[in-house]
Order: structure tokens, then sequence, then C-alpha cells
């Protein structure tokens, strides 16, 4: 497995944690994920999966950020999206971030079978 491949595995496989037990409901637990793994950039994830990841964060920013008359950013654009969506189209998020990193630990499995 490419080592950027590895560190995305990772946070994928924290973000998992935090979507299977974390608390609060889906879009709490989403919003936990998100923290998990919006490190991760498309370098770090094979070619195949790109698309998927990009979705996900076009998904979770659809809002866009909320920004006082001052120019502050009241709330990001995770959290105003996360207000905003519906419990499925949180677990069809939920469902891409588990897609994700099936996909990277089937990666990481290969290569810790290989001799």
């Amino acid at each position: 497995m490419n080592s950027n491949y590895f560190y995305a595995y990772e946070k994928f496989s924290d973000a998992l944690r935090s979507l299977a037990v974390g608390p609060g409901d889906v879009r709490q637990r989403l919003h936990s994920a998100y923290l998990n793994f919006h490190p991760v950039r498309k370098k770090h994830l094979p070619e195949q999966l790109q698309n998927d990841y990009q979705w996900i964060l076009n998904q979770l920013t659809r809002f866009g950020p909320v920004v006082g008359r001052d120019g502050k950013v009241l709330c990001s654009a995770i959290e105003e999206t996360l207000n905003h969506i519906r419990n499925s189209t949180g677990s069809k998020i939920a469902e891409r971030i588990l897609h994700i990193y099936h996909e990277l630990n089937w990666l990481y499995m290969e290569r810790e079978t290989e001799p």
C-alpha cells in the first residue's frame, strides 16, 4: 500500500469509529467523522476513490458558511450544511465514508499478506 493511502486509511478508520460509536445523531457523528478525515487530500487516495471523496466533501459543505456583516464566519460550511440536511442524506454520506474505508482496508490487508 502506498504510504499516502495508509495515511488516508488511518484517518478513515478514525472517522468510521466516530460514525459508529460517537455520541449524538447522524449529523453530530458526521461532524466528528469529518474532523478526522478532512486533512486527507486526493493524493492520499487511489484514483478510483477520489470522486467518492470529493462527493462527500461537496455534500458536507453544500450550504457554505454563514458570515456576519463584519466578515467573521459565524458558522462554518460543514456546520451550516449539517444543520440543514436530512437523516437520509446523512446516511448516504456515512455509507460513502464506509465505502472508502472498506476499499482502503482491502488495500491495506492486501499489503499485509504480500510475501
